[in-house]
């Protein structure tokens, strides 16, 4: 009985901290004060609650609601890029909190809101409502064109010896730090094509042919799988539902193509008759994105890691487009940038083995394993407690530069021990970096 009772007031305890959290949350973001601690709710232990699995249909007025919020707690945050490009990127990021229950996706008293049927459209129509710029076809296309911004701007440097990065119309992506900086082309170069190919599919099973063990010598474990452009109304109508959950054979990929689900001509598509859905190929945990930056700027330089970096912007700017290719966007921006290196110079600046020391390097299974992976949005964020964006603090980390004691990434890694895995993976590696101090 006593235990039962104990249950009890566990739970009213952390009924009352969420909902105390949440009221706290919302005072902060009217006065505009950077506070992300209700946001770490969702990653305490969620025994308490069940998730409740709800229907945008169905629950409408609540989606909208949470919607709104959840949107207006993200934007309020402090970014290295312009409020008019983050607010194209958030959407983004609000579709998988409330696919998940994350952020402001919960109840008075914490529990988990889970719209499974949410999809960024439906995100964008209600914030299209307040601000149309922010519908889904505006935001489609806009991303369209930031990717060929970037792309345009680099075949047109592409044989000067600096390369800036920036246009008329201001920094890519909108990023601050970019602003009136030039790099070195070889080396951006070099960092752009070696992110650009961490992901793909190809690359990660050389890696594992190349490089299968961890640096303690077991077994690499690495999953994998890519962006495939289909028809939505007949992938639908099979009911694969999440096809970035289990892993799709060779053998289904080409049962998908023959039933025209699957697209592989290497062509533009537009949406809506078309649109792209990750296929996973191979279970398992994949890269991390921080340690990839934290390599290719340690081996090539802070070039190299700018470079990486717009690989990384493209990357996500690329889930939703108005028209988009098979392998995805940051596929096409390496094809063609590849092409011509061999067509004007006869080789390509990076090698296979150069990607599988990458891969492997930042493969979150390696030794010392890490649950961190920082999207975009948060390598652009000013995570509370520090002053730089979470991409310049990796390059303090390289120049041996005092760090804060903050948390990382969705996880919310203390930043101590990430870095200390980062300088455990370069001993192992043999590549010497400084050891990370803090204050």
């Amino acid at each position: 009985m006593s235990r039962l009772r104990e249950k009890r007031n566990r739970r009213r305890k952390f009924q009352r901290q969420a909902a105390g959290e949440r009221l706290q949350a919302t005072f902060d973001l009217l006065a505009g004060r950077q506070n992300d601690t209700f946001d770490q709710r969702q990653r305490r232990d969620k025994s308490e609650f069940s998730p409740k699995i709800l229907s945008v249909k169905r629950d409408r007025e609540l989606f909208y609601e949470c919607v709104r919020r959840d949107f207006d707690y993200l934007k309020a945050r402090k970014f290295a890029a312009g409020p008019d490009f983050m607010a194209r990127v958030l959407p983004q990021s609000v579709l998988g909190r409330a696919l998940n229950g994350h952020g402001w996706f919960v109840d008075a008293v914490g529990c988990p809101l889970v719209f499974a049927d949410a999809t960024f459209d439906r995100v964008c129509s209600v914030l299209e409502a307040s601000a149309p710029e922010l519908g889904h076809y505006r935001i489609r296309n806009w991303r369209n064109q930031q990717i060929e911004r970037l792309l345009n701007h680099l075949e047109k440097h592409f044989n000067e010896p600096e390369i800036a990065l920036a246009d008329a119309e201001g920094p890519f992506f909108g990023v601050e730090f970019l602003r009136g900086r030039k790099v070195a082309s070889a080396p951006f170069f070099k960092g752009l094509l070696l992110a650009g190919q961490m992901d793909d599919p190809d690359c990660r099973r050389r890696t594992l042919a190349l490089m299968p063990f961890t640096f303690n010598d077991y077994e690499l474990e690495l999953g994998y799988g890519g962006q495939e452009v289909v028809a939505p109304e007949r992938l639908e109508m099979l009911g694969l539902g999440d096809t970035g959950s289990r892993a799709f054979s060779l053998a289904e990929r080409r049962q998908l193509i023959e039933l025209n689900v699957i697209f592989t001509e290497k062509k533009t598509y537009d949406y809506p008759r078309f649109d792209q859905a990750y296929f996973r190929r191979a279970l398992g945990e994949g890269v991390c994105d921080d340690l990839a930056l934290l390599y290719i700027g340690r081996g090539y330089g802070f070039d190299a890691m700018l470079g990486a970096f717009l690989s990384d912007a493209v990357d996500t700017y690329d889930k939703f487009l108005r028209q988009c290719r098979p392998g995805g966007m940051d596929g096409y921006l390496v094809e063609r940038l590849l092409s011509r290196f061999w067509r004007e110079q006869g080789a390509a600046p990076v090698t296979e083995m150069e990607v599988a020391r990458l891969i492997n390097f930042a493969a979150k299974r390696n030794q010392p394993v890490t649950r961190l992976s920082s999207s975009h949005r948060r390598l652009v964020q000013y995570e509370r407690g520090s002053e730089l964006p979470t991409l310049l603090l990796h390059w303090n980390f390289l120049m041996g530069e005092p760090l804060p004691k903050i948390n990382l990434g969705f996880s919310r890694e203390p930043a101590e021990r990430f870095y200390q895995t980062a300088f455990l993976r370069f001993k192992a590696a043999k590549i010497p970096v400084p050891a990370p101090k803090f204050y």
